[in-house]
């Protein structure tokens, strides 16, 4: 008879040790599990390329009509956009050209990489060379907490404040210094505070926190031994921080640049609120249509306006044809951001640079460089010819030219000063001067969140009366509160959890655990890249593959976009912390049988509990104030709904709708609305803070 076959089978984890097994069924089922979990996670985890490529090629394909209609060339290329369909009375119609809103989302992100670039890096340059960690810990976060304010509060704010304050002061004292300069000119259509500038200038504080916070993290990242060699040969701080820090740093930092760019042209509410919403384009031979004082629109502000009622459907599909061009620059822009952010990283980790990287990163600095000298020196130059032309040698003395005279002293200076005995002085002066600049950088990047809290505090802690909390009345509005609306964004935030949070979990399993490969190292850089996508597109795809063949679901719509915007965060997240789980606690499991399967549910996913919440937390701090997604599924209704199949309503869509009703009561709730959403953010953001610290002393 013969005897039973005794398998001996390698445990994982301890190749040397085999434990016997009676049969082949335990044994297959344990390779089934491990192989079904593997692949499971791995799906999940290609998600995020899955999903850019279908918002990929759905927007292509809802495109298309205009595509073939109007030419690529000439949607790009022609600057009158008329979205009404000829009739006998008008015989041109339906046409579509895209450049006004291409300028507009190209001018006022200029305008926000200029003031954010050298506020963000002066910030931290201070917070990571200059400030003691317990002052440096608490700026850092009042600075990242600028990332997560919702992008409407900011819009609102702008409109109640900023606006009046260009309209009044700001811009009529810059057309009057420097309005011989077309960009500073006077606009035709005379002052109105909702224009290029202000946009911009609200742009560069969403934009400012992600500079802020990556390029200090770049900076942390250069060896100690770079700095103290500096040290060694006499250098002082500031000459350490110059010539070793920010040239080690460089790529990182304009890595961090370029991502705030993406971030700043795919903003949508804030924009939209306080551009102007005129398709404007500049003319050769008229100085005042260069005016950045003029109203506009840009890309994401028109699907804002446009996109929920379009005229007809070939003019849906121009605004989609619109969406696609954003989300193929924005993703352009964030690879090379997220790659330049890569390779600096690298170096860091004992790869070294390639000569060609080194000369890609040389010149693109230099370029920069040379870029912004040759634009001021030009505009300045320009600014003094005019004054000299429109009012004689009275036009020497104005703002400008002293302005222009202080600069080049302060270059010749630079060049004289080595030769001369007060050089070691003016080292320590440069030092001091150079220093206190950076401070007044994170100054002005903190006092900007403590304002906005400030004043939506002050306005909005009366609108939190037992009023607040109703429901809507429509038949005595002014008796009504916001409860739909509260109920709507908890039930919207619910769902999207339920379909965002086992996606984003098992995706970030995936790669802390599997994914030391190059497939690991491409679902981070798509999950990156899904996270620089703008929310408005992410809106528009879920419209389109949800609302347009069902004809209905506007909540599932709505929920389905915020989802998506949850995965990326998640992922990451959840990648991140698990890594911090200890090894041995994986090794001790495995060596006792378990499969790996086994060891990720029972042992790492408790144990990196605290960080998979933290992910939760900060993906729902992101999307429970996010305006644009749900006004592409029109989640925009001011009655009682709970329905997820009907309109519903939510918090940041309702500042949207009130933000110009005239009654006192209107902008009270908004105010109370913004006040709401501010210390959802707050609140989440602390707890994500308290896990995340929690999680790092376990594994200490």
């Amino acid at each position: 008879m013969a005897q039973p076959t005794v398998n001996q089978v390698s445990t994982p984890g301890s190749p040397d040790q085999s434990v016997p097994t009676v049969g082949r069924r335990r044994i297959s089922r344990a390779q089934i599990v491990d192989v079904l979990f593997t692949g499971s996670t791995r799906l999940f985890a290609l998600s995020t390329a899955v999903l850019i490529i279908g918002i990929a090629v759905v927007l292509y394909l809802a495109s298309r009509a205009n595509i073939h209609q109007t030419g690529v060339h000439a949607f790009l290329s022609n600057t009158t956009w008329d979205p009404t369909p000829p009739d006998e009375s008008k015989p041109m119609g339906n046409l579509f050209g895209a450049l006004p809103f291409i300028y507009g989302t190209l001018i006022t992100s200029a305008i926000a990489m200029l003031i954010a670039v050298p506020v963000g890096v002066g910030a931290a340059i201070y917070l990571s060379e200059v400030a003691p960690r317990w002052l440096s810990t608490p700026i850092s976060f009042l600075v990242e907490l600028l990332a997560a304010v919702p992008s409407i509060v900011y819009g609102f704010w702008a409109l109640k404040y900023l606006v009046p304050m260009f309209d009044a002061k700001l811009e009529p004292w810059i057309a009057g210094h420097f309005g011989k300069i077309p960009f500073f000119a006077a606009p035709p259509e005379s002052f109105s505070g909702q224009d290029y500038l202000v946009a911009g200038t609200i742009l560069s504080l969403m934009v400012l926190p992600f500079i802020t916070a990556i390029s200090r993290d770049v900076l942390r990242t250069v060896p100690v031994p770079q700095r103290e060699a500096a040290y060694g040969m006499g250098a002082t701080r500031w000459e350490a921080i110059r010539s070793v820090v920010l040239r080690y740093g460089s790529g990182g930092i304009i890595g961090a640049s370029m991502l705030g760019l993406g971030r700043a042209l795919g903003e949508t509410m804030a924009v939209t609120i306080v551009v102007g919403s005129a398709p404007n384009f500049p003319k050769m031979g008229e100085a005042a249509s260069w005016s950045l004082m003029r109203p506009g629109y840009t890309m994401a502000s028109l699907l804002a306006d446009q996109y929920p009622n379009p005229n007809g459907p070939l003019h849906g599909s121009a605004l989609t044809e619109i969406a696609f061009l954003l989300f193929v620059v924005t993703i352009v822009v964030n690879g090379a951001a997220r790659s330049l952010v890569w390779l600096t990283a690298a170096r860091t980790g004992g790869k070294a640079a390639s000569d060609t990287s080194l000369n890609v990163k040389a010149f693109v600095t230099k370029g920069l460089k040379s870029l912004v000298a040759a634009s001021v020196a030009g505009l300045m130059l320009y600014q003094i010819g005019q004054d000299v032309r429109t009012r004689g040698a009275v036009g020497l003395f104005g703002f400008a030219e002293f302005f222009g005279l202080f600069i080049i002293l302060l270059a010749v200076a630079a060049r004289v000063m080595p030769t001369t005995k007060h050089f070691p002085s003016w080292r320590k002066l440069n030092t001091r001067v150079a220093l206190t600049i950076c401070f007044l950088c994170v100054v002005l990047a903190s006092g900007a969140l403590l304002t906005l809290l400030y004043f939506v505090a002050r306005d909005g802690i009366g609108a939190l009366n037992p009023q607040f909390f109703r429901r809507p009345d429509p038949i005595h509005p002014e008796s009504g509160g916001m409860l739909h609306a509260i109920v709507g964004t908890s039930e919207l935030v619910a769902a999207a959890s339920i379909f965002g949070i086992p996606v984003g979990v098992l995706g970030g399993l995936f790669l802390a655990e599997f994914g030391n490969n190059r497939l690991g190292g491409w679902t981070r850089f798509a999950a990156d890249l899904l996270n620089g996508v703008p929310s408005i597109v992410i809106g528009i795809f879920a419209y389109t593959v949800i609302i347009v063949p069902t004809r209905g679901n506007f909540g599932v719509a709505g929920a389905f976009a915020l989802g998506i915007m949850m995965i990326p965060t998640i992922m990451r997240t959840t990648e991140e912390l698990v890594r911090l789980v200890p090894m041995a606690l994986r090794e001790g499991s495995l060596a006792l049988g378990a499969t790996h399967a086994k060891t990720i549910w029972s042992v790492v996913l408790p144990t990196a509990r605290g960080g998979i919440v933290t992910g939760a937390l900060l993906a729902v701090a992101r999307i429970a104030g996010e305006t644009a997604p749900l006004l592409m599924v029109s989640c925009n209704s001011s009655l009682w709904v709970t329905n997820l199949r009907e309109r519903m309503s939510s918090l940041p869509v309702q500042i949207y709708v009130l933000r110009d009703e005239p009654s006192r009561l209107a902008a009270q709730q908004s105010w109370g609305v913004a006040l709401v959403l501010v210390l959802l953010v707050l609140i989440f953001s602390i707890l994500a803070r308290f896990f995340t610290r929690e999680k790092s002393r376990a594994s200490a």
